[in-house]
């Protein structure tokens, strides 16, 4: 299990970073304005920080035990990406209601260009074809 943890770490990592995030918005400490549009301001609801969590949990656990059936690794890893990008989004389009700057799209797009660069560079669904 540890030879996995080493291999993985990145993914655990991104894992908990999302769970932090998702944390953040629990206790009101990242807060969208008024004006963001509903279609991404369902960010900030209970129910997507839940989605957050289950999927963070999903890949920490996929990444402890190194589990690859039925395209868990490219799911999980997919579903973080597509999290990150829309509370990114989200954030950017507060920031640009208001006209004020925050460094908090700054630091979720830096994640999802480092999710994306390691999908791109380990991407083990097109080395044997199974997804394994």
């Amino acid at each position: 299990m540890l030879r996995h943890i080493v291999k993985n770490r990145f993914w655990i990592i991104t894992g908990l970073e999302l769970i932090t995030v998702a944390f953040m918005f629990s206790i009101r400490f990242l807060v969208l304005n008024v004006h963001t549009p509903a279609s991404f301001s369902i960010v900030a609801t209970p129910a997507f920080q839940f989605v957050t969590v289950a999927v963070s949990v999903a890949m920490i656990i996929q990444s402890i035990w190194d589990i690859s059936f039925h395209f868990i690794r490219e799911i999980t890893r997919l579903l973080a990406v597509g999290v990150t990008c829309m509370m990114m989004v989200a954030f950017w389009l507060s920031d640009l209601s208001t006209l004020h700057v925050t460094l908090v799209p700054l630091g979720l797009m830096y994640l999802l260009i480092r999710m994306l660069l390691d999908l791109a560079t380990d991407n083990t669904l097109f080395k044997n074809g199974k997804g394994q």
